[in-house]
């Protein structure tokens, strides 16, 4: 269990939210989504616009930290 509570300010983040708020390229950005390194919300149309899932994010880097810290 860790030590301290991850607050969000959206479950949801646009690309270019994502690439402000991190300092992260959206081109990056873009590559990670397409990697499957940052999760995305899936998509009902086609044309939606993407969005980070952050709830999905902050899980799996809890998990990770979980996993080295033992």
């Amino acid at each position: 269990m860790l030590s301290y509570q991850v607050v969000i300010n959206t479950p949801f983040m646009t690309y270019e939210q994502y690439s402000h708020f991190s300092g992260m390229p959206k081109r990056t950005i873009m590559d990670w989504v397409s990697d499957g390194k940052l999760p995305i919300k899936r998509k009902v149309k086609e044309k939606e616009t993407p969005l980070i899932n952050m709830v999905a994010l902050v899980e799996m880097a809890t998990r990770e930290a979980m996993d080295n810290l033992g």
